[in-house]
């Protein structure tokens, strides 16, 4: 990859991170979540998914907290996470590096992708 290329990929990744207000390791999490929207060269944004049931419904949730990255309108990784700031932070280079992941199946994933770009838009 170029530095050309690595920088586009560095300009267009967005961390979604699907979390719960109830949840005390969400509320732990946020903070991180909060710092990285002001010094990353990645977008961050927090979902609640209670808050956005709808619109998350063909995601299956289970753990928190989980990412969702994408670059543009291509889905890079969708997971839980340790909810630990540097496990984040290697996810997040590997996948500047690079780096692909085995991705879960989930239905309506470009709809999904473009209503998330919405709500943070």
């Amino acid at each position: 990859m170029t530095s050309t290329q690595n920088t586009n990929l560095i300009e267009t990744l967005k961390v979604y991170v699907l979390c719960a207000e109830w949840c005390g390791v969400c509320r732990n999490y946020q903070s991180f979540v909060d710092e990285q929207r002001q010094k990353s060269e990645h977008s961050w944004v927090w979902i609640d998914v209670e808050d956005h049931a709808d619109l998350l419904a063909n995601l299956d949730i289970e753990n928190f907290p989980s990412l969702l990255v994408v670059q543009g309108d291509s889905l890079l990784f969708l997971g839980t996470v340790l909810p630990q700031a540097d496990v984040a932070i290697r996810l997040i280079q590997s996948l500047v590096n690079g780096n692909r992941y085995a991705l879960p199946h989930v239905d309506h994933r470009d709809e999904l992708i473009r209503a998330l770009h919405k709500l943070s838009s």
